[in-house]
């Protein structure tokens, strides 16, 4: 597979993998019990549904995690209003086909009467529709294909590729308009939030409101509502398709304005406390940091590159690939002329792999006594991981290394290093001044500038 996860070529595959796994079930359909008919397939819908997400992580999407936390309560009663909408639009969409005929007459009698005996057994039904096809569905098609989609193409057309496909699943003309309908607005809460919560919520109200809706109705699976109204009762209908694709279109100018607004999530791939302190004061507000206990990451990040730009972009893929997140991450080195560039990559281990800032100041200070030139210059390398696409920007400020440590401010070399045009140490200065002049602060709003 040299192509990028999901190609059409994949999603075939995904495809095939479902219809194999359901063989098995089909040959079994006809010995079950007909009081066991409903359950068998339920049976025969779930377990091919796992194996399928199970096979696709398996053989093409195998890093990431999938998330199910709420992202937002208070944006739940507008998304299930919407969700309405596109319930009433995408339904409205089954009355602008034909009426089957011939073969696919007989194609969709036989979806109908499997319906049926689905919809007769009201437990395993709920179960088969409300519940196990939204979680399932959403985690194939938003959390695993859509994803990987988001990371190849511009949001819309993923969202768009995503939602054929999602319409193609279903594997009839008079579900594939709906569901294609349905898997936009899905697929476009899953973009704006990163997290399964809606889609699922989503598609559980909704095929939880057309099943309690065939308990008391006639109409088939191939026909729309539209198709039993005729006269006024047509006129009302058509009216409430059009202000269902108002509100869509209004919800829309919302939804875009309001996670605008929203912090973005960004997780710092650092252990340095100080680093995450100086970090959050520079970057803008509208950025929610997180550390990785939030992620409950374990163990050390691993910095074994030759260079400041290898030990930031591996510290930023040691997060962004296993947990699937937005994330930051820098590494920082004093250049110093004098010492042949030392101690740069090695600034936090110049004394020893465990070496205390002290211990690294004062190593460095011995290194220098009675050198003229104490040139010196911080520089720090920042790479941004969004959607698994990277940005690398660097900051450098230059000034010289002290004879002695002055200040008590700041870490690490800070209380030696004095920037060209100061008098004072980093540690001398307050945070807010230095957090205006740093190498860390020039790459950032770098990477600033380089978004807006």
């Amino acid at each position: 597979m040299k192509n990028k996860f999901p190609t059409i070529w994949h999603l075939a595959v995904i495809l095939l993998y479902f219809i194999l796994f359901t063989l098995p079930f089909s040959l079994l359909q006809g010995i079950v019990p007909k009081s066991f008919t409903a359950w068998m397939m339920l049976l025969a819908y779930v377990i091919p549904m796992y194996l399928t997400i199970w096979a696709t992580r398996r053989t093409f999407n195998k890093k990431g995690k999938l998330n199910f936390k709420p992202d937002d309560w208070a944006l739940l009663p507008l998304v299930i209003i919407v969700a309405y909408a596109f319930l009433i639009v995408g339904e409205f969409t089954i009355f602008l086909l034909p009426e089957p005929s011939g073969f696919w007459k007989k194609i969709f009698d036989m979806l109908n009467q499997t319906m049926e005996e689905v919809f007769n057994n009201r437990i395993a039904g709920f179960l088969m529709v409300a519940v196990a096809a939204p979680f399932l569905e959403e985690t194939l098609f938003r959390g695993i294909i859509l994803k990987a989609l988001l990371k190849k193409y511009n949001p819309y057309m993923a969202i768009l590729i995503s939602a054929i496909a999602f319409g193609i699943f279903h594997m009839n003309p008079w579900q594939f308009l709906y569901a294609t309908v349905l898997g936009l607005f899905l697929g476009y809460m899953y973009w704006k939030t990163r997290s399964l919560f809606y889609p699922v919520i989503i598609h559980m109200i909704l095929n939880g409101t057309a099943f309690f809706a065939a308990q008391f109705s006639d109409m088939k699976a191939t026909e729309g509502l539209a198709e039993h109204l005729t006269g006024e009762d047509l006129q009302k209908y058509l009216i409430v398709v059009a202000l269902s694709l108002g509100t869509i279109v209004l919800a829309w100018y919302f939804f875009e304005k309001y996670f605008a607004q929203t912090p973005k999530e960004l997780f710092l791939a650092t252990q340095n406390p100080h680093k995450i302190t100086e970090i959050k004061q520079i970057l803008p507000d509208n950025y929610q940091l997180k550390s990785l206990k939030d992620l409950d990451f374990e163990g050390k990040l691993k910095e074994t590159g030759s260079t400041l730009e290898e030990n930031a972009l591996q510290k930023v893929r040691q997060i962004t690939i296993p947990y699937d997140v937005d994330a930051i991450a820098d590494d920082t080195g004093l250049e110093v002329p004098a010492l042949n560039g030392a101690p740069g990559v090695y600034s936090a281990r110049y004394a020893g792999k465990n070496a205390t800032y002290e211990e690294n100041v004062q190593k460095l200070l011995d290194e220098m006594k009675g050198v003229e030139n104490r040139e010196a210059q911080f520089r720090t390398v920042v790479v941004y991981s969004k959607d698994n696409k990277e940005y690398v920007v660097s900051g450098v400020i230059k000034g010289h290394i002290t004879t002695e440590p002055r200040g008590t401010g700041g870490f690490g070399y800070d209380s030696v290093f004095v920037p060209d045009g100061y008098s004072q140490t980093f540690a001398e200065m307050g945070e807010t001044e230095k957090n205006k002049i740093s190498h860390r602060a020039i790459a950032l709003q770098k990477l600033k500038e380089k978004f807006d």
